[in-house]
Order: structure tokens, then sequence, then C-alpha cells
């Protein structure tokens, strides 16, 4: 029974990994154009991507960190 639930949960690690690399990538041109516009910080862009009705990969807010992480799995 462990061996099928450790395979279970890495199957889901792996899944859900694979759905924030390519959320990450679709959101990066996104974050590349608010950069471009003059918003620099990890904030401003966060914010920017909330006021564009931008969810993150589950569905949330943004905040510094996330768009950090975003910008991080997509390079």
């Amino acid at each position: 029974h462990r061996d099928i639930a450790l395979k279970a949960l890495s199957s889901g690690v792996i899944r859900n990994r694979s759905k924030a690399d390519n959320h990450a990538a679709n959101v990066l041109p996104v974050i590349d154009r608010i950069r471009a516009s003059g918003l620099t910080t990890l904030k401003a862009i966060a914010e920017a991507l909330n006021a564009r009705g931008i969810p993150t990969t589950r569905g949330g807010q943004w905040y510094p960190t996330t768009v950090r992480n975003a910008v991080r799995r997509a390079a």
C-alpha cells in the first residue's frame, strides 16, 4: 500500500510541477510587457497581473513571491 501511495504522490507532484512550468512560460510574455511599461518591482508586477485578472497556476492572486517563482520557473 505504501509503494502505491508513494507512486501516486510522486505522480501528482510531477503533474503539478509540469502545470506550473507551463503556466509560468505562458505568463512570462505578459510579465515582460508589464516590465517594459515601466513597472519593474515584483510588487508592481503582481498588482498589474491581478488588475488584468490573470490568475496564478492555482487560480489565486499574485504576490511578489509568486511573480518571482514564475519568472524563475520560466528561466
